[in-house]
């Protein structure tokens, strides 16, 4: 949702009421006109020829005085149209995702600067609880805050990631687009890559390895995955949720050999154990099966059963079967373990 304002030139109208050198400070600490990047007090100070407090001083004074100073047209509606958007978004959003929303790139400097003259728009800088956030109104800002603390308790109480969804019923009193930025600006709470709602601590929501990242891809497809495929549906993933480097093939190998959750199927096949895959070989896995039963099955039943629980071809399975050390057949075909 972009207007079609100058907010280049805006600023320049806007800056133009300001001495000189207040006017080069706001520039560089901004990354407005030529500097294009947010500069240290220590830097402009260095440059300017004086302290860091100095520039701090001069650059509060100068906001303050484009804060309390009649604003030009211009400007006033850029501020309508800030209003307006915020009033949107449940009066609360993070201040990245604002900013983009707001403009493109390379008006960003401009916007960010802009919205700290407008009179009743805040911003809370990062804390321990949200990303740094804009909103209309303190009260605004306090129920956040409530709604926060309220969804951390539920989430630690459901002890599992949760459906959008599920997270409305929790507060379905709540406007769900206020309840999404809320989620959005949190610090301790996050989207994951299969679209749940989780504490930002568990590596289900925030994947911090090769372990965490197979886990997630096997559950996202729901069926067993080579960990060749693991490995390359795991890049496919938006960046943020993965480490800096690459995941490899052999890593995720590696993890999911090491992890009983995780059972091997077929080559180089994996499922979880949570789906009912049961370790060992294709014998061991007959020999579950018939203890199961508690007594003999026929061939066709034991192939059925033996196929949930592995990716093999029947013929491997026949041989296990044929195997007298272990399985034995009945005068009625049918095969039970051979009694010791």
């Amino acid at each position: 949702m972009k207007d079609n304002f100058n907010y280049k030139k805006v600023c320049e109208e806007v800056l133009s009421s300001l001495p000189p050198k207040s006017r080069v400070i706001i520039e560089k600490r901004f990354g407005l006109g030529a500097t294009k990047r947010n500069q240290t007090l220590q830097q402009i100070g260095d440059f300017l020829g004086i302290t860091r407090e100095r520039v701090r001083q001069i650059e509060s004074d100068g906001l303050n005085k484009l804060r309390h100073s009649p604003a030009p047209v211009s400007l006033k509606a850029v501020f309508a149209y800030f209003e307006r958007f915020l009033e949107e978004q449940g009066g609360f959003k993070r201040e990245d995702v604002l900013l983009a929303k707001l403009s493109d790139e390379t008006e960003r400097a401009a916007v960010s600067f802009l919205l700290r003259l407008s009179p009743k728009l805040s911003l809370v800088e990062q804390n321990g609880h949200f990303y740094a956030v804009w909103f209309q109104e303190k009260d605004i800002y306090n129920h956040a805050l409530v709604l926060l603390s309220d969804l951390v308790k539920k989430l630690t109480q459901q002890k599992a990631p949760q459906a959008h969804e599920m997270i409305y019923c929790f507060f379905n009193k709540e406007n769900k687009v206020f309840v999404d930025n809320v989620i959005e600006a949190s610090c301790a709470v996050e989207v994951s890559p299969l679209d749940q709602i989780g504490l930002a601590v568990w590596p289900e929501i925030k994947p911090r390895g090769a372990r965490d990242i197979a886990y997630l891809m096997l559950k996202k497809t729901g069926q067993p995955l080579h960990f060749r495929d693991i490995a390359n549906k795991a890049n496919d993933l938006p960046n943020y949720f993965l480490p800096k480097k690459k995941t490899l093939p052999q890593t995720v190998h590696n993890e999911l050999i090491r992890d009983p959750q995780f059972i091997l199927v077929g080559r180089g096949v994996y499922g979880l154990k949570e789906w009912g895959y049961q370790t060992g070989t294709v014998r061991e896995v007959i020999k579950a099966i018939l203890v199961k039963n508690k007594e003999p099955l026929a061939r066709p039943d034991i192939l059925q059963q033996v196929l949930r629980q592995r990716m093999v071809q029947p013929n491997t399975i026949f041989l296990n079967l044929n195997n007298k050390k272990y399985f034995q057949k009945d005068d009625q075909g049918r095969y039970g373990l051979k009694e010791i």
